[in-house]
């Protein structure tokens, strides 16, 4: 599938945006990379209407010059595809030698969808780095498209998509990179505090055995 290897290549959205929501210890339903394939399958499967209506508004959100590409793999899946065989003097298209009509417009709904599922997860825990993991998302969309443009394509068609890919692509390393230093100062900041914490019990260190020992020697006497 052409939106699955994308998706593989760039699953570190996922790492980042799972990292986020862990360090959260009220954080329920922490997204990864398996449970999000298993719910794309799911879609892919079902197809629910639903699907469609979120996968366009976050597309929308994060990648609108895709709106039409959209539109035309739906159109591509309501169209017949394969041979055709004549079942009681009807013409029934059969399945295509590749994939099941309309697999790739909604691996593509899919993908959205539960991505935009994480991303308003995320921004209830930090609206900075769910921006971030927005715009990650909508340069993989735009990728997706250019991947399924070069399969048909000529070489020199191949040449100017490869360049338009390798931009997409560096401009999501840029922003895998913001989301590392805000990810380094996380662990920066909790370091000092646990720094700051461990010396704070070695100064009052006789205070905290007196009171240990206090309390030792009270639960001792305490009436049985």
């Amino acid at each position: 599938m052409v939106g699955r290897n994308v998706c593989g290549a760039l699953a570190l959205t996922v790492a980042f945006a799972s990292r986020v929501m862990a360090q959260d210890p009220n954080a329920q339903d922490m997204p990864n990379p398996q449970a999000m394939q298993m719910q794309v399958q799911h879609i892919m499967q079902q197809r629910p209407r639903e699907a469609e209506a979120a996968a366009r508004a976050f597309l929308q959100l994060v990648a609108p010059e895709r709106i039409a590409g959209l539109d035309s793999l739906r159109q591509q899946a309501s169209a017949p595809s394969g041979p055709t065989y004549m079942i009681d003097g009807r013409p029934v298209a059969g399945p295509s030698a590749e994939d099941q009509p309309g697999n790739e417009y909604w691996m593509e709904v899919a993908q959205l969808t539960v991505q935009f599922d994480m991303v308003q997860k995320l921004v209830q825990r930090d609206s900075v780095r769910a921006q971030l993991v927005a715009k990650m998302f909508g340069l993989e969309a735009n990728a997706r498209a250019l991947q399924r443009a070069y399969r048909p394509a000529t070489e020199t068609q191949r040449t100017l998509l490869r360049s338009q890919i390798e931009t997409l692509i560096s401009h999501h390393f840029d922003l895998e990179n913001q989301l590392r230093q805000l990810e380094i100062k996380d662990i920066e900041r909790r370091l000092a505090e646990v720094r700051a914490e461990s010396q704070r019990r070695i100064d009052k260190r006789a205070e905290f055995i007196k009171f240990a020992v206090d309390d030792i020697i009270r639960d001792a006497i305490r009436p049985r």
